[in-house]
């Protein structure tokens, strides 16, 4: 679970940090296994769709925040029960140099989202992937997701891909979405055939310096 920075709302909420390698195994344990108190501190701050996905050391965390006070529901996340889980899961983490001031996490830029479905995530299948994207080019990518139009949207909603999101952070993309069909790899082939995605996925592919990885998600909660 993550110390968020209460400066700023935003929905969803995308962050990172680093996990020290000695301690993967170990980490992925412990929110098996995560204090009842800390589930329900949680929900009490208006956190919903809460995930944490890992690779190469790199957790990235998603989660949709639904109330109307988003620096009084942070705060508040740090009760004693929540504290003491810090105390076990603040050793395994490595925070990224590149975080702003008073951040543990690192907030990242919100890029793209669309698809929303609030009850799409109590059936769905949660997937994130990432990829980085070449040296200088950020503001071309990020170009590129701002003119993601209405057309490509429906095609992907179309698939049973909900509540799709892009973040960005220290030159990599960082993807989360739900899908709610019955045959994801069918759906994705189909919508990747399509020449509107063939031609977005072409011209994105051009900027990015690695091709997309498949995060593991280590922790969920509704």
């Amino acid at each position: 679970m993550q110390k968020i920075n209460p400066q700023k709302v935003s929905k969803p909420v995308g962050s990172l940090i680093g996990l020290k390698p000695e301690y993967e195994e170990r980490y992925i344990i412990l929110h098996k296994n995560t204090f009842p108190g800390v589930l329900d501190r949680i929900r009490k701050s208006n956190i919903r769709n809460y995930s944490i996905f890992l690779l190469d050391g790199i957790l990235f965390s998603h989660f949709e925040y639904i109330g109307n006070d988003f620096v009084a529901d942070m705060k508040a996340i740090a009760d004693p029960v929540t504290k003491d889980w810090w105390k076990l899961t603040d050793p395994m983490q490595e925070p990224l140099p590149a975080r702003k001031k008073g951040e543990w996490w690192a907030e990242m830029d919100l890029l793209l989202c669309f698809g929303e479905n609030p009850k799409s995530y109590l059936k769905a299948n949660r997937f994130a992937y990432t990829a980085e994207i070449k040296r200088g080019l950020e503001k071309v990518v990020k170009n590129i997701f701002s003119n993601f139009d209405e057309r490509l949207k429906a095609l992907f909603v179309k698939a049973n891909i909900h509540n799709h999101i892009v973040y960005c952070k220290n030159s990599k993309l960082y993807v989360y979405f739900e899908y709610t069909g019955n045959d994801f790899s069918n759906d994705d082939k189909e919508l990747n055939s399509k020449p509107m995605v063939e031609k977005f996925n072409s011209e994105l592919g051009k900027n990015l310096k690695t091709q997309w990885q498949q995060m593991k998600e280590v922790f969920h909660t509704d």
